[in-house]
């Protein structure tokens, strides 16, 4: 039996991730913006509220977090950048979801990213996470498609 855990983040978790990083968030953090996974998940790490680490069998697999889309707003900006130990695990990692997500979403009303177009696994989650997917706009330094995505919650 896999044993799954979240903690904080470290030095040592994050380069961890950055190195094992999925194809599909690489090519996504490079569509984006041009950087690294390393590049990618410092910046992240560094412009959220919440940030936390997955790990399986001690083992880091993913990192997520949210931040502030503003100062003065209540839109918060959610990612998450992971491993194959996400697609290995993934009924492990289904099950943690929704609370991560409650847990994501504790201090904003509405969550709101995008997501590279050619990611499908990653549009499936979403969907299933109950966010809702608009059609995709050209994004980044190579204006590629990306999904503006977004979840409300009742106040």
């Amino acid at each position: 039996m896999v044993e799954v855990s979240i903690g904080p983040v470290t030095r040592a978790g994050l380069a961890q991730v950055a190195a094992g990083m999925r194809p599909a968030d690489r090519a996504e953090v490079w569509a984006a913006g041009h950087r690294t996974p390393r590049e990618a998940l410092e910046r992240a790490v560094g412009l959220s509220t919440v940030i936390r680490m997955g790990y399986a069998d001690g083992e880091p697999g993913a990192i997520w977090g949210v931040g502030p889309a503003s100062l003065l707003g209540e839109t918060g900006v959610p990612w998450l950048l992971g491993t194959g130990l996400i697609e290995r695990h993934a009924t492990l990692f289904l099950r943690g979801c929704r609370g991560a997500l409650d847990d994501l979403q504790r201090d904003f009303v509405v969550l709101r990213n995008l997501v590279d177009a050619r990611n499908r696994l990653s549009i499936r989650w979403l969907r299933w996470l109950g966010f809702a997917i608009d059609p995709a706009v050209p994004y980044g330094p190579d204006r590629l498609p990306f999904h503006p995505f977004w979840r409300q919650v009742d106040v």
